[in-house]
């Protein structure tokens, strides 16, 4: 029986993922806010589902403004308003289309949305994947694989078929801490680490 990958980052890469949440999150500021884009084609934002995606994402990222298309851009400003906008966010959210619906894993992303990712990674932001069976995975974790025409260029994202979503994986415990926003009373955030982030490499709890 093969064993489903949990995981298409090394533990190098892993390491390294966590150690630059780590320095997003010790650089917020106490009441800073903390706004995150959420990427999502217009046929996948119209869908009558959608209001409940976007809330089992804002349940995994509370105290965070989650910022839509219809938000901040409309279709005539969006080219210049993006460049303006992109070093803003916190980080990024992508919603995008499988072929298998929710027993899906692989990833379609447009031309757009490849690009938004390209860029807010490049700021050194969390960039996360919503997984309608998984939740969120952090890109780190996926298999990315350029596809298309030089002219019309595409991404391929792989979320590994053994990812757990409890939460165990450090990578998207260092993401969801790299999100909260901190109280302006004391250097806390909105929820304690999970004792298992005291090692986050060792085997989890079961």
């Amino acid at each position: 029986m093969d064993i489903l990958p949990a995981t298409y980052a090394t533990a190098a890469q892993q390491r390294a993922y966590v150690a630059a949440m780590e320095k997003v999150r010790a650089a917020r500021k106490p009441g800073d806010p903390v706004r995150v884009y959420v990427c999502a084609s217009p046929h996948i934002a119209r869908r009558p589902q959608w209001d409940e995606r976007l809330a089992k994402i804002r349940h995994r990222l509370p105290g965070v403004e989650l910022l839509q298309f219809d938000d901040v851009f409309t279709p005539e400003n969006y080219a210049q308003k993006w460049k303006e906008l992109a070093p803003t966010f916190d980080g990024l959210v992508v919603v995008g289309p499988t072929k298998r619906g929710a027993n899906g894993h692989v990833y379609l992303l447009g031309e757009v949305a490849r690009l938004e990712v390209i860029d807010i990674v490049k700021t050194g932001k969390p960039v996360l994947l919503h997984a309608r069976r998984y939740g969120l995975i952090p890109f780190v974790d996926c298999k990315i694989h350029r596809v298309g025409t030089p002219e019309r260029l595409r991404t391929k994202v792989t979320a590994p078929a053994g990812w757990d979503p409890k939460d165990y994986e450090p990578t998207l415990q260092a993401a969801l801490r790299a999100l909260r926003p901190r109280r302006t009373d004391a250097e806390k955030t909105y929820d304690d680490a999970p004792r298992h982030l005291a090692h986050p490499f060792a085997a989890p709890p079961r």
